[in-house]
């Protein structure tokens, strides 16, 4: 019996000696386990560290975005506000050279030259009403007028001046007048009643005058005195 306690003695003996070595092998696991739980929380707030500047990082670029997306805001603002005065100055320069354009017009219009001066060829005047015919022509620019009919025609619109002028015969009563499209415009009145006497009338008269437009001379259809000193004359003043 001594024997088979002593057995188991030294199994319980052997037993104790193995869970010490457990014991001490928990041990070692456990420092082991707590140095890693350490390095991790070191390593965590490592990382809180990071993100915690990753956010200040964030912040600060988000403040950046937005002063930037107002200085956007800003120039396209400007920008727009620079269309606008690109199209009025496109408008302003628009006009300029229309309005050059028209005054480069007027001027080679304005540079047209038109005038006629005509005598008569004898004192003999046609009836009443009639257009007088001036057939000595001494200048005739522009060809407006016609020595065959008496009359000037308007080929461009514009302001004319018109004149006629005569000798009244001795003893006689006589009116000549400036006509624009049959119409009235000036009259000059002769009057020579004593045997001898004489006198010169003359009317002048501006118009306003469109391509076709005519003006002439007409008379009561007396002769006059001196088919020399009788004429009818006109010129352009301003084209438009």
């Amino acid at each position: 019996m001594l024997n088979l306690y002593g057995e188991q003695l030294g199994v319980h003996e052997n037993s104790i000696t193995l869970l010490e070595e457990q014991v001490n092998v928990l041990e070692v696991t456990d420092s082991s386990m707590q140095e890693r739980l350490d390095a991790i929380e070191a390593a965590d707030m490592i990382t809180d560290n990071r993100l915690d500047n990753l956010s200040d990082q964030v912040a600060e670029l988000e403040n950046t975005t937005a002063s930037q997306q107002t200085d956007i805001d800003n120039l396209m603002i400007a920008d727009d506000a620079h269309d606008s005065d690109i199209d009025a100055l496109q408008d302003v320069d628009s006009g300029l050279e229309e309005r050059v354009a028209e005054l480069e017009q007027g001027s080679g219009t304005n540079n047209i030259s038109i005038g006629f001066n005509a005598r008569l060829t004898n004192n003999d005047i046609p009836d009443a009403g009639d257009p007088i015919l001036y057939q000595n022509v001494m200048v005739n620019k522009g060809n407006c007028y016609s020595a065959d009919t008496g009359i000037f025609t308007a080929e461009i619109a514009g302001l004319y001046y018109f004149q006629q002028y005569w000798i009244m015969s001795s003893g006689q009563e006589q009116y000549l007048r400036i006509m624009k499209n049959g119409v009235e415009q000036c009259t000059s009145v002769g009057d020579a009643d004593a045997s001898g006497d004489y006198n010169s009338p003359s009317c002048s008269a501006a118009m306003e005058l469109i391509p076709g437009d005519q003006v002439y001379v007409t008379s009561w259809g007396l002769n006059v005195g001196c088919y020399t000193c009788t004429g009818f004359t006109g010129f352009l003043i301003q084209a438009y």
